[in-house]
């Protein structure tokens, strides 16, 4: 399952746990987003989510100094 949907997953259980009372479907849903959250807090540390920045890519290649041909 992806780090979103689990995400949501667990904020989907918090919420209907908040709404029919139920303390160990509130609790469950907090774990599973802390669990989320952690998995994609280590991948962003690691670096292999990072994406490469746009700022490079968008630069336009060198050009030769023509005052000088």
């Amino acid at each position: 399952m992806s780090k979103t949907r689990e995400k949501a997953e667990g904020f989907t259980r918090q919420v209907i746990g908040q709404m029919i009372g139920d303390d160990l479907l509130v609790q469950e849903g907090k774990e599973l987003e802390q669990k989320a959250n952690q998995e994609d807090t280590s991948e962003n540390v690691t670096g292999q989510r990072q994406q490469p920045s746009r700022e490079r890519s968008r630069q336009p290649p060198a050009r030769k100094d023509e005052s000088n041909g």
